[in-house]
């Protein structure tokens, strides 16, 4: 089981507030996103969501655990962003290459 997956499809499914919104929003079967939170579930060795035909709702141990999860997923999408070059900030010295002309006409006035 693939855990940084489960544990998305587990985000989604709290947020959506069903199975069946969950598939839709991640584009991938119904079965698929079942077989997933119930194999996470497994692994945990604890209930995250009381499911019945009707509602599905959060156990103590799911809203520890989903607290948890956004926190993981924030900083992997953080470091993914930092190490792919896409931070917010920008830095270092700009070099502009130009003819006179130009640079008195254009840059200089900024």
């Amino acid at each position: 089981m693939d855990r940084l997956r489960a544990m998305t499809v587990f985000v989604e499914v709290a947020d959506a507030g069903s199975l069946s919104a969950a598939a839709r929003r991640l584009g991938e079967p119904l079965t698929n996103v079942s077989r997933l939170l119930s194999q996470l579930e497994a692994h945990l060795n604890c209930t995250l969501i009381d499911r019945t035909t009707r509602r599905m709702a959060l156990t103590d141990a799911g809203r520890d655990y989903l607290v948890t999860c956004r926190q993981v997923l924030e900083a992997l999408e953080g470091a993914e962003g930092r190490i792919a070059g896409q931070s917010s900030t920008l830095s270092g010295e700009i070099a502009i290459t130009a003819p006179v002309s130009f640079g008195r006409l254009h840059l200089l006035p900024v």
